[in-house]
């Protein structure tokens, strides 16, 4: 007798409709490569499912979101049975693949919102499923919630523990950085995914958008972490892409930030932007609706980023790779000569790509060991 077939693997029932939408499914080929992809919360096997079925010629969103649909719908059974860990696994499969399909959506702000729900819904489960039923907080800045989640280390009777804060770019958005969580707190730190104004819900869905004086959430949420118990003056904080150069603004702007780490940043994003027209508008819709490119290179400029890494006190980590097309070799090595005798360390990686979505294990640890040491005093 065979046995009694299981699949779930309802997106291979879709018909195969040739996507309308070929120009875009082959920029997000481009844009989420294998790599970054998976350093995104995206499972392999799901990520070459959609490569293969978007290079046949599916559509990108469509796929994506019925193989998020597909592991909530595993991950579910799995919860019903009392199978808390294999529902996590399948819950953060599911917000990998939505976060997936609500990045082709820039201009669908409306049904971006509603798969942008659906990632941070799947989160929250998956969170739920591990344990992690407190780690949900809401800062609140100017009327608009900033959604964040926060992870600590076991108490064992300890003092408070200082706290990294890390965010994202134009891009990858607060649950994209789940991954590196573990890194952080099992030497002995806190860690904060937040969102910043011009990112996740807090634009989807309260308005927020993001200007020169964003550092004024930043602190809020410092406010706001104290208040939950870690500790109230020794926060590092951790940008990616150009979330990188908005920590070195934020660091300079809250002497509460005794570590920052840019992972892909520059003191000079301008010059990325203007080669990548598709980054450039991305980061418009972080700062206004119907911002004109020269607008963005406008606000970006009040931004003083210069100004900022120069002056800030703290000590700064760069992470650069040699493959990365938007942010050159020379702007990382810009970046210690500006910041002159001030404590500034580069690692750099030859063959690593913006962000160093190929080198996210390597990196991850060098990140969170480096925090360690300047928080920690494991010098």
């Amino acid at each position: 007798m065979s046995a009694p077939a299981t699949s779930i693997d309802t997106f291979l029932d879709q018909p195969r409709r040739a996507s309308t939408e070929p120009e875009l499914d082959l920029a997000m080929l481009r844009a989420y490569s294998t790599e970054r992809s998976v350093d995104y919360g995206c499972s392999l096997e799901d990520v070459l499912k959609l490569r293969r079925r978007v290079e046949q010629g599916a559509n990108w969103v469509t796929v994506a979101h019925l193989l998020g649909l597909d592991n909530l719908h595993r991950a579910d059974k799995a919860r019903d049975a009392g199978r808390a860990r294999s529902a996590a696994a399948f819950y953060l499969s599911a917000s990998g693949c939505f976060r997936l399909a609500q990045a082709a959506l820039e201009n669908r702000p409306a049904q971006r919102l509603e798969v942008y729900r659906k990632n941070v819904s799947a989160f929250s489960a998956a969170m739920h499923q591990l344990g992690h039923r407190d780690a949900r907080v809401a800062v609140t800045y100017r009327g608009a919630r900033h959604g964040a989640w926060l992870f600590r280390p076991s108490a064992n009777g300890a003092a408070p523990p200082p706290c990294v804060l890390v965010w994202g770019g134009a891009d990858g958005w607060c649950e994209a950085f789940f991954g590196s969580v573990q890194r952080f707190i099992e030497r002995g730190l806190a860690v904060c995914l937040l969102e910043l104004p011009g990112q996740g819900l807090a634009r989807l869905e309260s308005g927020a958008f993001l200007d020169a004086s964003f550092t004024g959430m930043v602190s809020t949420a410092l406010d706001t972490l104290t208040a939950l118990g870690v500790c109230s003056d020794n926060f590092g904080v951790a940008g990616h892409s150009f979330g990188g150069s908005l920590a070195m603004r934020a660091c300079a702007a809250d002497l509460r930030i005794k570590a920052c780490c840019t992972n892909g940043g520059s003191v000079d994003m301008q010059q990325g932007f203007t080669k990548f027209p598709r980054v450039l508008r991305r980061v418009g819709h972080m700062v206004a609706d119907g911002c004109s490119d020269a607008q963005v290179l406008a606000a970006m400029a009040q931004f003083d980023l210069l100004t900022s890494a120069a002056a800030m006190p703290a000590p700064v980590l760069c992470l650069h790779g040699g493959q990365d097309v938007l942010v050159s070799n020379a702007e990382a090595q810009s970046l210690l000569t500006l910041r002159g005798a001030n404590p500034s360390t580069l690692v750099y990686w030859p063959e690593g790509v913006h962000c160093l979505n190929n080198h996210s294990v390597e990196r991850d640890c060098v990140m969170a060991d480096w925090f360690a040491a300047q928080l920690l005093d494991l010098h």
